[in-house]
């Protein structure tokens, strides 16, 4: 079952490279992209959003940068270098193709235009209303009233 729009993540497209291994924490336990980079202050998705853009070598010295400032990992410099090249596989480089982000921001502008030509055809109604009572001399909060009815004797019974 697929998550419903609301839930699903901004950049599934990231998925892949956000969730692979860097290499094992302290106790043994498996330490992704996406916790390497929060415990370095990065927003994952920003981060790999930004690699994703770079040419392959310069996201793969970016990231062997970052792989080496990883508290409480010791690894030799080549270790790290072949680590973020596998990991640079895993992100989407962009090949003349558009990813499914850069596809939702080529949308929008579309889905604002009709919301655009939706309040300006509501607007022109509105107008239309508008000249209408006016033209009948109708308006809701003009300074005309009523006449007062005029009494006489034979109403006054």
């Amino acid at each position: 079952m697929a998550l419903r729009r609301l839930y699903a993540p901004f950049r599934p497209d990231l998925n892949k490279f956000l969730f692979a291994a860097v290499g094992e924490e302290r106790n043994g336990i498996p330490l992704s992209m996406m916790s390497a980079l929060a415990q370095l202050d990065l927003d994952p998705w920003e981060e790999a959003g930004r690699l994703s853009t770079l040419a392959k070598q310069e996201a793969i010295e970016r990231l062997t940068g970052l792989i080496l400032r990883l508290p409480g990992m010791r690894r030799p410099s080549s270790e790290a270098q072949q680590i973020a090249a596998e990991l640079v596989d895993a992100l989407p480089m962009h090949k003349g193709e558009a990813s499914p982000a850069q596809e939702v921001r080529r949308a929008a502008p579309r889905n604002i235009a009709s919301g655009k030509a939706f309040w300006l055809i509501c607007l022109a109604v509105a107008a239309i209303a508008f000249i209408l009572m006016l033209s009948q001399h109708n308006l809701p909060f003009s300074d005309q009233r009523p006449q007062p009815a005029i009494e006489t004797p034979a109403n006054s019974r």
